[in-house]
């Protein structure tokens, strides 16, 4: 289980009493390095007071291309995106303790959705392990007291208790203790986390499934913060559950397999019949193995599958929170995929990848339009080209008005200019604007940002409505890149609004030449108004051939990214990147080629010494990784330099860390090679890059044979 210094790190289970005793994760400070979350929930969050959905993940039990921490090749791996109406995510799979890999982490807590571990015992071999966990008070505190230490360390929320076999009677006593103490202990070390009991076990210790919550059960929920019930349930058992839970009626999650084992409304498409009942009952619910519409290929691709399948969930089960709330606010709306690597325009690598961790804030894309035909072509998806990360949003040709909301936000402005920016490709020349909705001194104003230049006067509509158009300082982005270069260009506004909040952000798809602002603030205000009977589209899985395009399915725009911040340059207090050693290994292959393995390590350090990345206001939030150049020897011996990388155009881009980490195993070390670079240039919250040029360097000797 001790992960080697130069090891392909990988988010493992715990899958014994005795690895959990012994601490034998915690033990291991690479592993430390590598496996903890980097994106942490705020310590308040409370349970919110209404029903609550929780997803548990159960995709072919767990730990597939989700479990490399630095990503993989397969761009198409299964993920989620629509976590906007998620308020727990539970990561299970049958190991006796199940971790969630970081990339999970990562991308809930960047949405606010709480993370969950499962501790499961099954069957004869789970009966066993009970007996050995409950033997006495001691071994039961001892063993909750380590589930919360790996929680707190790793930093996910809490546990689902899955003990799913028969326990001795007089063992109950003590099965209540383990699941108190370990609440208890979650409670005190990780406030606002969370420990669900699943109905299972009942206070006889029988193996008797209840379905829903009764008297068999309910010392179990007492014991700990909610029950997730099994699926074989019937519209009253949803409204008993309800009666019996009393008050506390939100912590009862009704199970939905998504399967349809036995489930009520008989899961896959149906799942929302399900879903609605236990809403109209006053619970929660709890969709298990929404991976279904991957693992049975549901038609016509996975990812429009899944758009349709949450659609029907989005249709019953209300948005959990606004984002953002918290300023710098940055998206390059990620989906943790690609089919390449670009940054600020720039393709760095050509090859396709899948990491989680990558995955930024997604988007709603609601629609008010009567274009039907946009709601099949509009999505994100992994492009030919985009300005940031694999993803970008396809916003199509449109013959009418389209109003499109991209973030439901609640944003306290304190007074201070504003900086906004944001990267489109235009595909034809219909002006396109994104539009900020804003509430200042109990009036709502619309702020148009849009992509032609000239000034607008502000204007009126029925006194409730101004809308304001500026004029955008744009730029073309880099004309160099490390492969080739892209047609982005970037659209900067300072916005003075005074103390207000922002609210919901859209795009606007005009069909003319010219933007008719009275035409748009009266379709605003509409829009406003009918919100709650909104058509929910969620983001489909399309792809393009270039940036331009022709014919009727050329884009009308791809939007790249979108930036919201106090200032536009990096926050002064950033540290500096300080590398520290990094031991590598050597070997050599069959036919004589070396090779090299290390893990790159390195700290941030300010002018009062080493510092945290994490600390200050805007923060350094990921490091992309390169093997910038490397010194060759010349024929009389002496090293001589390749060539000099002052723009990055001869960098190999090697991956992105979300930790002072990157492991390098077995790269190929260049023929003749007396050194090796390795440059980290790292991104900080508002997704603005540190120059290549003054990125560090670590410089690794090769030994010579």
């Amino acid at each position: 289980m001790e992960v080697a210094e130069a090891e392909v790190p990988i988010a493992v289970p715990l899958t014994s009493l005795k690895q959990l005793e012994s601490r034998t994760l915690l033990a291991s400070s690479t592993y430390l390095q590598f496996a903890t979350s980097s994106f942490p929930l705020p310590s308040s969050l409370k349970a919110p007071d209404r029903p609550r959905l929780l997803v548990c993940h159960d995709f072919k039990g767990g730990y597939q291309e989700d479990k490399w921490i630095q990503g993989c090749s397969f761009s198409e791996a299964y993920s989620l995106w629509h976590w906007h109406l998620i308020d727990v995510f539970v990561y299970f799979s049958h190991s006796l303790v199940t971790l969630p890999p970081p990339g999970w982490i990562n991308a809930a807590h960047k949405h606010g959705v709480k993370v969950l571990g499962t501790f499961i015992t099954e069957w004869k071999e789970g009966a066993q392990v009970c007996r050995e966990l409950l033997a006495s008070s001691e071994s039961c505190q001892m063993y909750a007291s380590r589930l919360a230490e790996l929680a707190e360390v790793l930093g996910f929320e809490g546990w689902l208790l899955n003990i799913e076999n028969v326990v001795a009677k007089g063992d109950i006593p003590r099965l209540h203790e383990f699941i108190q103490y370990l609440t208890d202990c979650m409670h005190k070390q990780c406030p606002g986390s969370l420990v669900i009991w699943y109905d299972a076990v009942t206070e006889d210790g029988r193996l008797d499934w209840q379905n829903c919550l009764t008297v068999k059960n309910h010392k179990f929920f007492s014991d700990c913060d909610g029950l997730f019930t099994n699926y074989s349930w019937t519209k009253r058992y949803a409204k008993v559950s309800a009666h019996e839970a009393g008050e506390r009626a939100y912590d009862v999650y009704m199970g939905v397999d998504v399967f349809g084992r036995n489930t009520y409304g008989g899961g896959g498409f149906q799942s929302d019949v399900a879903l609605k009942a236990a809403r109209e009952a006053g619970v929660s619910s709890a969709l298990f193995a929404p991976g279904w519409v991957y693992e049975t290929e549901q038609p016509p691709d996975f990812k429009t599958a899944q758009n349709r399948w949450w659609g029907t969930i989005g249709q019953c089960w209300p948005i959990a929170r606004l984002n953002p709330t918290i300023l710098p606010f940055f998206s390059d709306f990620n989906q943790g995929c690609g089919r390449g690597v670009f940054l600020e325009g720039r393709e760095v690598s050509n090859l396709p990848w899948f990491n989680l961790s990558c995955q930024n804030l997604q988007v709603l894309l609601s629609i008010y339009s009567a274009d039907k035909k946009l709601y099949s072509k509009l999505g994100v998806g992994m492009e030919a080209s985009a300005y940031s990360g694999g993803s970008c949003i396809r916003f199509p040709r449109s013959d009418v008005l389209s109003v499109v909301q991209l973030y439901s936000a609640h944003l306290p402005i304190t007074g201070a200019p504003l900086h906004v920016s944001y990267s489109v490709v235009l595909g034809s020349d219909k002006p396109f604007c994104l539009a900020i909705r804003i509430l200042k001194e109990d009036t709502w104003n619309l702020l148009l940002l849009i992509t032609e230049g000239q000034q607008s006067e502000k204007r009126q509509n029925k006194e409730k409505l101004s809308v304001r158009k500026l004029l955008p300082s744009t730029f073309d982005g880099p004309s160099r890149s490390l492969v080739r270069s892209t047609s982005w260009t970037v659209h900067k506004y300072v916005v003075e609004v005074g103390p207000c909040i922002m609210s919901q952000i859209y795009a606007v798809i005009f069909p003319t030449d010219t933007i008719d602002v009275e035409k748009l603030s009266s379709a605003m205000e509409k829009y406003c108004e009918e919100i709650g009977d909104i058509k929910m589209v969620y983001p489909l899985h399309s792809y393009i051939e270039g940036t331009s395009g022709t014919g009727d399915d050329a884009p009308q725009v791809l939007l790249g990214h979108l930036r919201i911040s106090m200032t536009e340059e990096h926050d002064n207090n950033l540290p500096s990147i300080v590398f520290e050693d990094c031991n590598p290994s050597w070997s050599q292959g069959s036919q004589g080629q070396k090779f090299v393995s290390l893990n790159l390590l390195w700290g941030s350090q300010t002018d009062d010494g080493l510092n945290s990345a994490k600390q200050g206001g805007c923060k350094w939030v990921q490091f992309h990784v390169y093997l910038c150049n490397n010194t060759i020897r010349g024929k009389d011996g002496k090293s001589v330099s390749n060539k000099t990388n002052t723009s990055g155009t001869d960098a190999k881009y090697l991956g992105v860390a979300m930790v002072e980490a990157f492991n390098v195993h077995m790269f190929p070390v260049p023929e003749a090679s007396s050194s090796l670079q390795f440059c980290v240039q790292p991104q900080c919250a508002c997704g603005l890059l540190q120059s290549f040029t003054n990125a560090p360097i670590c410089t690794i000797k090769v030994p010579q044979d």
